[in-house]
């Protein structure tokens, strides 16, 4: 139950496919095919000036070759820039005991804050493990939620995001007014095409060229966030939940280098 939940959840999530979990359960999902090309494409996904994204992908990519303290690092990276999915990670791995402790008071915290915009499976996923808590479990869990929602949370989150997308585009070549949204970057490698799919959403491959990594859903805040929130319309369940003892303090994640 334990492998089955985390892999079903990011299989699901980062897919949009939930028969492809269906068909895999309870196998390492470096053996399915589906998950292969997922993973593949994370690689050579660019995410420069997205580090919600490269905390994401780096967080998926280490997870699935079962390195769970790298993978909770970078998902750790993925959640200070607001992503609600490496969040939704961070939890169930808590949950299961995987890279820390089992500590289901912290996993819920995690949930609870990963389910703030709304998005119906995350919510269900927060409900049905607020419901194996004990009343103990269910007041530990709020304090520590308040605790990260100071330094995850979607109010202090979102901002940093908005700061790196602003940063992004001071960078970009062209007008220094405002950038041009149709102009092309050239490829600095052979053998690519321009974007890659994610989760049934097209992202640009880094180093191959194309107009698809100036587009306004990249920078615009407005219209990032809500092509973000789009994305997540997958069907994540937990089994039953084991009392852990208490996780240690984590120091904040620093941005990481990305591509």
């Amino acid at each position: 139950m334990r492998r089955l939940l985390t892999c079903a959840a990011l299989a699901v999530a980062m897919t949009v496919a939930t028969t492809a979990v269906a068909a895999t359960a309870g196998d390492d999902p470096l053996n399915d095919p589906y998950m292969q090309k997922t993973l593949r494409a994370m690689r050579d996904a660019s995410t420069w000036y997205h580090p919600d994204l490269f905390g994401q992908y780096a967080g998926v990519r280490r997870y699935a070759h079962h390195e769970y303290q790298d993978a909770l690092k970078y998902f750790e990276v993925g959640a200070y820039y607001a992503d609600k999915f490496s969040q939704l990670s961070i939890g169930l791995m808590h949950l299961n005991g995987e890279g820390v402790p089992k500590d289901a008071a912290m996993a819920y915290a995690w949930l609870d804050l990963a389910a703030e915009r709304k998005y119906p499976d995350f919510v269900a996923t927060r409900d049905r493990v607020k419901a194996e808590l004990t009343p103990a479990q269910l007041e530990q869990a709020q304090g520590l939620r308040a605790t990260l929602e100071a330094r995850y949370g979607d109010a202090v989150a979102k901002p940093r995001m908005v700061q790196q997308l602003r940063l992004g585009v001071m960078q970009m070549t062209g007008s220094h007014t405002g950038f041009d949204y149709g102009v092309s970057h050239a490829a600095t490698k052979e053998g690519c095409g321009n974007t890659t799919a994610i989760g049934g959403v097209a992202v640009p491959v880094a180093g191959c060229a194309g107009s698809d990594i100036y587009a306004k859903s990249r920078w615009k805040p407005e219209q990032y966030f809500a092509s973000r929130d789009a994305q997540w319309k997958a069907t994540v369940s937990v089994g039953k939940l084991e009392e852990g003892s208490a996780a240690p303090a984590k120091s904040a994640p620093a941005p990481a280098e990305q591509h």
